[in-house]
Parts: structure tokens; sequence; C-alpha cells
């Protein structure tokens, strides 16, 4: 829509000039506050030196503490203490109040997380895919998205880095990075809290820090755990015949359950959470940071809701072919004849449509049940998702005379895995499951400090990383007229090396000139073992090698299979651009970067065909932007746009294979290869104003306009298809009030509430398809606005708290996933509505 896009753009321009205006006026009128300039690198928030005013936000997107407004990047910054208020469980939720952020579960397993920034989003969750969103934990690259979905736990800050990233980071990313740092050790304090959580659903919650100097000024120790519970909110409701489609299977995680599934309750909560910090600070200038943390999580989730099935319909461009598969297996289970070899092509025609009439009519009857009541699903198997993770560090921070030299190592494991009733149905339609278990070791060495008497500040680092693991899953579909399990194993072997530096020039006091190269080096290798097990024969047949060979019991990755291949992906990436302070309170700033996301391989490859590299993606992004402060630091207002222009952009696409005789099914797989061009637009804007002594009111804000550029594959062209997870718009707006009681007493009062506009989750867009439009309506996430409280009386050491998560009870789907082969639409609702009290003692 020409109309959009030029709203879009002239409204880019027309924000920041406006805000350029505002910000120049405003600022000639008000009397400037100089900026602070002592905050300790430990720091996240600084009292104004007027206490009425905001308080300073401390980061570390340059790699040193600096105040947030002094920083020309768009980085959007939470305290702990933001967190709580807002109520944040998990790493997901941290995109609700950051404009241009969404999260999503992953498909495959919801202790996956996909992040989406400023329009671009890692589709697919696998170990051959690199994120287009970088997270760093306590400065320490997660390379995989497994396992990342966990407790926020004793957070000291989160900064959300928006742009492609690399010239200061371990990994290029082409979209942002996310950066989580947890609480040091303190040397001289000792101290610590306990809290209780009790809420709706049984929840129960229990929290424990404790700060322990061991040797004054020179050792300490800091201990964190919490433990997490709560009954399922989602009422599994099928008949007494619904059976699994795992019988016999022996290499699944969980099950087969042979008992009846009725009454269960699904959709859980039962994970827990522990790390210790020891900080040795060996001489006066250095320090040694040794931390470790696991993670835990067994729970019955996510209850997946059947939301509509398709007809078969053949499109001249076979990526929107839609099946007919389940309707047929459906119906043949409900009694209708299936069609006979011997039967005539017209006949066998007749028969198979019947079938599918019927098992439609009968699958979008459940459908429609399920759509009217929220608190239940139909599952004829039971789900489940763990992880478990282990990561450990030790961080080495000497002072030198030019700054200070870090060195950052880290070892990382993690243990996923996920059984889904994909489809969502009391019939056996569609059981697929994964399995991973990968480890990662990394090293960063990095320094920061000044030159010629302060006019450069500089950064350089030198980073390289190793991972090797399995990522598995299995696919079951229609199993009492499909007798072949499709397996997906592959071997990963990966290395990568980067060497960056960054620099800024100040050239006047009011003006600096900032830039940075890098250069990546990315050494993958895959061994896939992908094959077919055919349970009536216990065939196997693998994907890759031709021939077959009989096996005892079903294997998901048999030697027998394995073929390797070992790719090489290396670029450049840079940052060029300028800042200028126009007083101490207002800065305006341009910058243009390239980022770098590397190549990788299609683990899931049903054949030698798709078994093929795709290639990096790069991103060009320009971007200027306003930091501003006025009225004594009483008003924040932070603003900035955008346009990146992405090549080589990587998707994924769900598409059918070839049928295994004897069946003629096809079964499913997930291609990844690189779409070509894409084009994104944006405006982000944040706003913080202390209304009067007490009551502080924020809200932040963002437009984006994603658009295809060239989009084809072997298929033909696909530039007409959807943008896949980008709100076009979405904002949030929030209140703080505290105001002392009596003497040691403090009430605190927090409201929020954040909303995001309809969300493609499917690119499927084909107009000769007369299912099209109902196609996209359910494969749309509609509009969501959530709704959250807390308040809290403090007195002494003691607090308690009364908090509301969804206080509306908005209960729309936010993940829908479109099986093409197979022909269904399968969906996930937000959280219900839940609330409780939190008791917290201080010491």
């Amino acid at each position: 829509m020409e109309i959009q896009k030029l709203t879009l753009r002239t409204l880019s321009a027309r924000t920041l000039a406006g805000c350029s205006v505002i910000a120049l006026g405003m600022a000639s009128a008000t009397p400037a506050l100089a900026q602070s300039t002592g905050a300790e690198p430990e720091q996240t928030t600084t009292a104004p030196a007027d206490s009425t005013g905001l308080q300073e936000i401390i980061v570390n997107a340059r790699k040193v503490a600096e105040n947030q407004q002094d920083v020309p990047v768009a980085v959007t910054a939470f305290t702990g203490d933001d967190l709580v208020n807002q109520n944040a469980q998990k790493v997901e939720n941290l995109a609700a109040f950051t404009p241009g952020m969404s999260t999503r579960q992953g498909s495959s397993t919801p202790t996956a997380l996909t992040i989406t920034l400023r329009g671009q989003v890692q589709t697919d969750i696998l170990a051959t895919l690199d994120p287009s969103v970088g997270t760093y934990v306590d400065g320490v690259y997660w390379a995989r998205a497994y396992g990342l979905n966990g407790s926020l736990l004793d957070i000291k800050s989160v900064q959300v880095l928006k742009g492609p990233q690399g010239t200061l980071f371990g990994r290029n990313t082409t979209g942002g990075a996310l950066l989580i740092n947890t609480n040091d050790p303190d040397l001289n304090d000792f101290g610590g809290r306990f809290s209780v959580t009790y809420g709706r659903f049984n929840e129960f919650e229990t929290t424990g820090v404790v700060n322990l100097p061991v040797v004054t000024d020179r050792v300490a120790l800091r201990l964190a755990a919490t433990r997490l519970t709560r009954d399922g909110y989602t009422r599994n409701v099928i008949p007494a015949t619904a059976n699994t489609a795992l019988t016999g299977n022996t290499v699944v995680n969980r099950g087969p359950f042979t008992t009846n599934q009725n009454g269960k309750r699904f959709d859980n909560r039962d994970r827990w959470n522990a790390r210790g910090k020891l900080l040795v600070q060996a001489t006066d200038n250095l320090s040694l940071l040794f931390s470790g943390e696991v993670f835990d999580s067994d729970e019955t989730v996510p209850a997946r809701q059947l939301r509509f099935v398709t007809n078969p319909f053949t499109a001249a461009n076979t990526t929107y072919n839609t099946s007919g598969t389940a309707g047929l297996y459906v119906g043949l289970l409900n009694g209708s004849p299936p069609p006979l070899p011997t039967d005539a092509p017209a006949v066998q025609g007749q028969k198979a449509g019947a079938a599918i009439a019927l098992g439609n009519s009968i699958l979008n009857a459940q459908a429609a049940t399920l759509a009217a009541n929220p608190k239940t699903t139909s599952n004829n198997e039971r789900p489940y998702a763990t992880a478990r993770t282990y990561t450990y560090g030790l961080t080495a921070a000497l002072e030198v005379p030019w700054g200070e030299a870090k060195l950052i190592t880290s070892a990382r494991q993690v243990r996923t895995s996920a059984g889904l009733d994909l489809e969502g149905s009391s019939y056996s339609v569609h059981f697929t499951e994964g399995q991973q278990k990968l480890k990662q070791q990394s090293a960063e060495l990095q320094t920061t400090g000044k030159a010629f008497n302060g006019a450069i500040d500089f950064a350089a680092g030198l980073f390289a990383f190793h991972e090797s693991g399995h990522d598995q899953s299995i696919s079951v579909v229609a199993p009492e007229i499909n007798g072949a399990t499709s397996h997906f194993y592959g071997l990963i072997n990966n290395d990568s090396m980067g060497v960056y530096t960054q620099a800024s020039y100040h050239i006047t006091p009011a003006l600096t000139f900032t830039g940075g190269l890098r250069y990546s080096v990315d050494d993958k290798g895959l061994e896939t073992r992908n094959n077919n097990y055919l349970r009536a024969s216990k065939t196997t047949i693998c994907s890759i090698i031709p021939g077959t060979f009989v096996v005892a019991t079903e294997t998901v990755g048999p030697a027998q299979c394995a073929f390797r291949r070992r790719d090489s992906f290396s670029g450049w990436s840079w940052t060029a651009g300028v800042d200028y302070k126009v007083t101490d309170d207002v800065m305006v700033y341009a910058k243009a970067s390239k980022g770098f996301r590397s190549g990788g391989q299609n683990l899931r490859a049903p054949s030698t065909v798709a078994f093929l590299p795709f290639k990096p993606e790069t991103a060009y992004s320009y971007e200027v932007g306003l930091k501003s402060e006025f009225f004594n630091r009483r008003v924040r207002f932070n603003a900035a746009a955008y346009t990146s222009d992405i090549n080589d952009i990587q998707r994924s696409t769900l598409i059918a294979t070839a049928p295994i005789p004897p069946s003629t099914l096809p079964g499913t797989a997930t291609i990844l290869g690189n779409a070509g061009k894409a084009r994104i637009r944006g405006v982000e804007a944040e706003l913080a104003a202390v209304v009067f002594p007490g009551l502080t009111v924020s809200a932040s804000g963002a437009l984006t306009d994603p658009k295809y550029v060239k989009f084809a594959d072997l298929s033909g062209d696909r530039s007409f298809e959807r943008f896949v997870g980008v709100p076009k718009r979405q904002f949030g707006v929030a209140a703080d009030y505290s105001t002392e009681l009596m003497s040691d007493a403090k009430l605190s009062l927090h409201a929020d509430y954040s909303w995001r506009s309809d969300t493609a989750l499917s690119e499927y867009n084909w107009a000769p398809n007369p299912q099209n439009a109902l196609i996209q309506d359910k494969t749309t996430a509609k509009a969501l606005g959530l709704l959250g409280a807390r308040a809290a009386v403090e007195y002494g050491n003691f607090e308690l708290a009364v908090f509301g998560r969804n206080l509306t009870n908005e209960r729309k789907f936010v993940t829908n996933l479109l099986v093409a082969p197979v022909g269904y639409i399968t969906g996930i609702r937000q959280e219900p509505r839940t609330y409780g009290v939190t008791g917290t003692v201080k010491f």
C-alpha cells in the first residue's frame, strides 16, 4: 500500500525533524544540567543532582559505564527494580516495553525464544542457524535459543542495543544485542533478601540472595537461587477413544503415555535456577570473577489448539500448496471408505474427497469448540518441555595505563527436549519431538581506554568460539495410514573467530566522530544422519546417502546414514557515526553500520538436493537519533529513525517431502535458504517525566515498516509474501508512584499497559487459493494489549506486595503455525490473568 509506505517514510523524517526543533527550543529556554561523571561501573542508576528529577541510567553499550544520554546508540535499559515492578518472570517478558522488539516462544520448543528487533528475526530455532539478535549474559555470548527462555534471577540491568552489532561485541549480529547483567558480589557489604510469592493457579515461588564478604576488600561471594512451581491452567478434554501416535516408540524422551489424558492439566510451571559468583580482588589493579549457574525446567507445555484444517489445493507455485492429509486421516478413522488400488482413478478421487470432507467437518467442529473455551484443549498426546543448562565463567579485569584489559572465558552446556501434539486435536494427526545436547566454549580478550590526552576513546577485542553437539527431531504424521517416521539428526562442530575495534574522536567538546571495524570468520561442520524409519518392516532409509538397511530397533541417528560437509563464511562489518552536543542535555547523532550474520547448513535436509549451505546475511543500517533531557532532568525524550537494507536475508520454509512407499502421504521438512533482499524502516521513541515528586510516567512506541524487495527461490517469486513476526505498531505506558506513609514506611504503586498491532506469523499469501483470506486470518496474531500492576508497602526491612499480570484476561492466540503439507493451522494462547502476593525480607 503506497499510502502507508509514504505515511511511515514521511512520519520518520518529520518526527526526527520535529523532535530536533523542539529539543533546540526547549534547550535554549531551559537551564542546562551538567551530566554526572562519577558513575561506578557496577551501578545501573544514580540519583540526579536534583532529587526530584529522573535517575541517570548507566549502560555499558560501548564496553564502559556511561550515562545512557551520552551514548549515540539506540538503547533501551531496565534496572532489576524495573523488572520487578513490571512482573517480568522470563526473558520473553522484556519485549513489552522495548520499542521495536517482540518475542515469542519457539515453535518447536517453548524453552527456546525467538527475538525480533527492528524487523529482523530468527525464523527458526536450530543449531545451524545463528540468531539475528545476540544474547549476552554477564558479557558471555549465549549462542543458541534453546534454554534461553529461562527465569530472571538477581538481575542488575538489562540493555537492548538496536541495529547491527559487531565492532564492540564478541559475536556479529544484524539485528541487535540483548545484554543481561546479573549482580556481582560486594566486597564489603553483608546482606541479602528472601522472598516468597503465592498466586493464582497455586503459583509458588521462593527466591533467596545472599552477599558474603569473605575477606574485607579482597574476597566476596554472592549466592542466588529461585524455585517456581505453578499448576496448569488448561484442562485437556478428549474422548476415551483417543490414542497415541507413539505406540512402540523407544526414542522419545517421554512417552508413549498409554493412559487416557482426559482431564489432565497442561501449561504448568516447574523450574529452578541457582547462581554463584566469587569475586577475588587479587591486587589493587587485578580482579577475578568466577561464576557458575544452573537452570532446570520440566513442564507440561504448551497446550496447542487446533484452529483450522485446509482443503487440498495445488498452486502454480508449489510453496502455496495446501494438503487435505489431516482431514483424509480423520475421515478414514471415522468410517469413510478408503480408496482401493483396484478402484478407477475417478472412484479413488471420490472416496478420498469424501473422507477429506468428513474429516474436515469433524476437525473444524472441534476447532470451533476449542475457540469458544480458552480454558480447554484437546490433545491426544501429553506435551512436555525440559531444559537443563550449566554455565561457567571466569572474567579477569586488569587496570592498565591506558584503561582496562579484560579476559572473559566461559563454558556452557544445554540439554533440552520437547514433545508436542503439534496440530492440537484429539486425533494423532501430527506429533513431533526435538532433543538437543550442545556445548560451547568462548574466550574474549578486550581492552578499553583513552589516548592522546583523552581526545580518543577506544575499544578493541579478539573473540574465539567453539560449539559442538547434536540437534535431533522426529515427526510422526497420520500413523495408521503413513508407516514412516521422519528422523532428522545433525552433529555440529562449529568454530568462530572475530577481531574488532572501535574508536571515538572528540573533535571538539561537543562534536565526536566514531568509527569501528570488524572481521569475522566462521567455520561450520555438519554431519547429517537424516533418515526415514518404516515402522512395520523396521527398515531405515537414509535421506542423503541412497540405499536401505534393516535395524532391529528405531534409531534417530544411525551412523550408516552419516554424510558430512564443512563450510566457511567470512565478512567485514563496520560502523561510522557523528554525534553533536547541542547543550549538555541535548545530543543529536547520525550513524551508518554494516552487520553480518553467518551462513550455515540445512540440518533438516530431506534429500541430497536440499543438503546445501545458505549464505551469510548482511545488513546495512542508517540511523539518526536524539537524546534529550529538560527541566532539570524532569523530562527525558529519546527518539530514533532508521532504515535497513538486508541482503541474502535468511528464511525457513516448511515443505512437503516425497512419500516413503508404501505410504502415499508426504512428510514435512524445514528448509533454510536466502530470501533475497528486504528493506525495513522505522521510528522509535521513549519518554519519561516526573509529573510531581513521587510520580513518574513513561511511554514508548515504535512504527516498523518491513518489505521484501526481492524474494525468490527454486519455486519462483515470493516477494509478495507477508513479513513474519514483526508488529508494525506497538506502544507502552507506565506510571510509578511512591510516598512515605510514616517513619520507615513507604508505599509504591506501579501500573503498565503494553500494546502491539496485528502480527503475521506465516508468510502465506496466494490469492488464487479460495482459502487464502481464511489462512491469513488464522495465522495472524491479533492486536493485543496487556495490563499489569503492582502495589507494595515497605516497612524497614520488610516488604509486602500484591501484583497482577494480564488483568483484563486477554486470551488471544499469540503463536499460530501453518503446516500446509499436512493441512492444518494450530495455535497457542496468551497466558490468562494471574495475581498474587509477595513477601520479602531484606537483611
